[in-house]
């Protein structure tokens, strides 16, 4: 197969499941995995996909305007949030990180449960508004757009201040061996400050982002309490977490 067809294929495979896997794609053209990863590399600079730790995924969930992103794999995230939502306690305080997926979590947040949520993403707490019974504090600080979210030292003093049961974390990337991780340093260093003042933490993502692995390491499995997926990933994706003691809840 010429490089030209390959690249098409793989660009085919990232519109259509979101990622791709070097071992897979070596194997599929009859080809050495470094040749698999040089197609990536090329990819990469003509701004067709981020490599991740075992292959590439799709440009879109991971980047542009949260508002676009946010409508992307929308049914899947709405089964993750009603999945996720069921870990929720009345009287919990909660930090709820940025993301797509945590803004659907936070849509799905019943109206009649009390809580304290700390957030410093602007769509979670437009989700919250309404919420008369939940205390909403919203983490100031530099606002990034594309992020839909607050970062810098601002934010991380408002998080010092604070203790959380729970944590919804967003991630751009999880792998039961690297953790979550994240794809901006910035980000990544309120995700860690949220991690550090929370006694359990939830990472809900969807399936594209299982077993990848961005630049910025935020927690390592061992931090992860509960994982909440898609019920149409497979099972063999999942055993590894299992492995690390991370309970698996199936939307």
């Amino acid at each position: 197969m010429l490089t030209n067809e390959r690249h098409d294929f793989i660009r085919k495979e990232l519109s259509s499941k979101g990622r791709v896997l070097t071992g897979d794609l070596a194997a599929r053209f009859s080809v050495s995995e470094d040749t698999a990863r040089r197609d990536l590399r090329e990819l990469v600079k003509a701004g067709d996909c981020r490599r991740v730790y075992g292959g590439a995924v799709a440009p879109a969930p991971n980047a542009g305007p949260i508002g676009a992103r946010v409508e992307l794999r929308s049914d899947e995230k709405m089964r993750i949030a009603a999945a996720s939502v069921k870990l929720i306690r009345p009287g919990q305080s909660l930090f709820i990180d940025s993301g797509s997926t945590n803004i659907a979590i936070s849509r799905a947040i019943p109206h009649d449960i009390t809580l304290t949520v700390a957030t410093n993403s602007l769509g979670v707490a437009m989700a919250l508004a309404d919420h008369s019974l939940v205390k909403l504090i919203v983490l100031g600080g530099a606002f990034d757009r594309d992020l839909g979210t607050c970062v810098g030292e601002e934010t991380l003093r408002a998080i010092s201040q604070l203790n959380a049961d729970l944590l919804f974390l967003g991630s751009c990337g999880v792998d039961a061996i690297r953790g979550a991780t994240a794809f901006d340093s910035a980000e990544a260093e309120i995700k860690r400050a949220m991690a550090k003042n929370s006694a359990a933490i939830v990472v809900a993502t969807t399936a594209d982002k299982l077993a990848t692995a961005a630049p910025f390491r935020v927690v390592g499995p061992e931090a992860i309490h509960h994982l909440v997926v898609d019920r149409a990933v497979q099972p063999a994706l999942l055993s590894k977490f299992k492995k690390q003691g991370i309970l698996i809840h199936r939307a």
